[in-house]
């Protein structure tokens, strides 16, 4: 048969059809609200930790006179802010041909791209913690490697609550050794918690929490932290501008970013290092 009239014959002439364009799958802020953080202050005055020396008990005599001892505050930790940025350019003419807005997903991309910069620069830090380290490069991290973790921050006497971050591969090794059907000896509760929560959970009073921002590998580096360990100072809130260029490609709008923040280890003593493969089967 001929002279068929079909959708193949006015191919040219039909509309595609576009659903919303997906921004790029990125893990959003997974630290910061574990750890210490201020909004109190603007500028860049920098932020210092200090610290009084403890004095000492001594034994006292009838007739003795006690030795006055000093009490001065010593600076542990300093916090200097900085500066960020980043822009998006979008030409009129690729508002005025894009199927999508472009220009609400361009302002939504950027305050994500932050979020993710500073969770990847406070990720960072587990490497400088001072209060242990548990596990081993190309190891795989343990419920009694985690335990140590604790007691060693509880020998310190840094007060609880305590947070575990991992990188995803480091919790898939943790997690798979408590599953039903294994015994937790004098721990069952344990075996329940990991089987229900997989992927976030609680166990032996730590709250653990997963962050693909973690760089994987054979000696990923996870932290076991209380709040003090890592500061986080913010100058400057999240701050999103446009602004008219008509000169450049036709005309636009500019999308600027800033932000002004500070991020440290602010107590090294008060975190554990967690090091162990992320890499799964």
């Amino acid at each position: 048969m001929a002279g068929e009239s079909t959708a193949g014959s006015i191919a040219t002439f039909i509309n595609n059809i576009w659903e919303a364009a997906v921004l790029v799958a990125r893990e959003n802020q997974v630290v910061a609200p574990l750890v210490t953080s201020w909004g109190d202050r603007t500028g860049l005055g920098n932020r210092y930790y200090n610290r009084y020396t403890g004095g000492t008990i001594a034994s006292l005599a009838e007739t003795a006179d006690l030795s006055a001892q000093t009490f001065t505050p010593g600076t542990v930790a300093m916090l200097t802010p900085a500066q960020f940025g980043a822009q998006y350019f979008i030409t009129d003419l690729r508002r005025e041909s894009d199927p999508f807005q472009v220009t609400a997903d361009a302002g939504r991309d950027l305050g994500e791209l932050f979020a993710v910069h500073i969770d990847t620069n406070l990720v960072g830090l587990f490497g400088s913690l001072t209060g242990g380290t548990v596990g081993s490069a190309g190891g795989t991290l343990t419920w009694a490697g985690i335990a140590k973790a604790v007691s060693a921050l509880r020998r310190l006497n840094i007060p609880q609550p305590y947070s575990a971050v991992l990188e995803a591969g480091q919790w898939y090794h943790l997690a798979s050794t408590v599953v039903p059907g294994v015994t937790v000896t004098n721990a069952p509760g344990l075996q329940d918690a990991v089987a229900s929560q997989y992927f976030v959970g609680r166990a032996m009073g730590v709250d653990f929490y997963i962050d693909s921002n973690i760089t994987s590998g054979t000696a990923a580096v996870g932290g076991l932290f209380a709040r003090e360990a890592i500061g986080l100072d913010i100058r400057r809130a999240f701050r999103l501008e446009p602004q008219r260029d008509a000169s450049r490609g036709g005309g636009g709008w500019e999308l600027n970013a800033t932000m002004v923040y500070a991020y440290g280890v602010w107590n090294a003593g008060a975190g554990v290092k967690l090091i162990g493969t992320s890499v799964m089967p």
